[in-house]
């Protein structure tokens, strides 16, 4: 190995004389050893600016603290528990934000809670047959939520279908479900109006050929 070439960390320093500092560039520009120990000790100013002079006084004891590898070994010691506090806080700041916004979606995207008051009314047997029903109403921004809750004998036809009919204060009629029936059940049939309940005079269960079997007035 030549003179320069012990010029390498000196050089990557900063270290030279300008004059020296010309000589090892021009040898370097031949000497690929040198190239090489130019590119590995390439980010060593940069480790040295993270670390601080307490830090680089500080005693190695594996490793001679005049000499450049103790002086390395110290900067990588040092940036490692950089890293780790750096890692630490991070994960924790990214955790704080997660949370934070699993609050805000979970807030915004869960309704608040609202008692609704459902209304039961028995139905009347406008015609003797073996089903019997109440209603229950709720109110609704978009008009009536409706539950008819049915109760079939054992010998009923299931291949008998119902329609629930809904007839407005004005005595205009609105289809709001059809079903059939289950022999020996007890149903409850979820449907809709769009008729506001305050406007609902009658509910009436008819069978599919228009005849009214059970009715409940409001």
């Amino acid at each position: 190995m030549s003179e320069e070439c012990r010029n390498d960390a000196a050089y990557v320093l900063g270290a030279l004389s300008p004059a020296d500092r010309q000589a090892y560039e021009r040898h370097s520009r031949d000497c690929q050893d040198c190239q090489d120990s130019v590119q590995q000790l390439a980010g060593l100013p940069g480790l040295l600016a993270l670390t601080s002079a307490e830090a680089i006084a500080d005693p190695v004891p594996s490793v001679p603290p005049t000499s450049l590898p103790g002086l390395i070994a110290r900067v990588a010691r040092q940036w490692r528990r950089r890293r780790w506090v750096i890692g630490g806080v991070l994960a924790a700041s990214l955790a704080v934000v997660a949370a934070s916004v699993s609050v805000l979606v979970l807030g915004s995207a869960t309704p608040a809670t609202t008692t609704v008051a459902v209304e039961s009314q028995p139905m009347t047997q406008v015609v003797p047959s073996p089903m019997t029903a109440s209603v229950e109403l709720a109110s609704k921004q978009w008009g009536t939520a409706i539950t008819v809750v049915c109760q079939y004998a054992e010998y009923i036809d299931p291949s008998v279908s119902y329609d629930l009919t809904v007839i407005d204060v004005d005595g205009h009629p609105a289809a709001a479900g059809t079903w059939r029936a289950v022999a020996g059940a007890t149903m409850r049939v979820a449907t809709a109006t769009s008729v506001p309940e305050d406007r609902i005079a009658t509910l009436e269960v008819r069978l599919s050929d228009g005849r009214t079997i059970l009715q409940a007035d409001r």
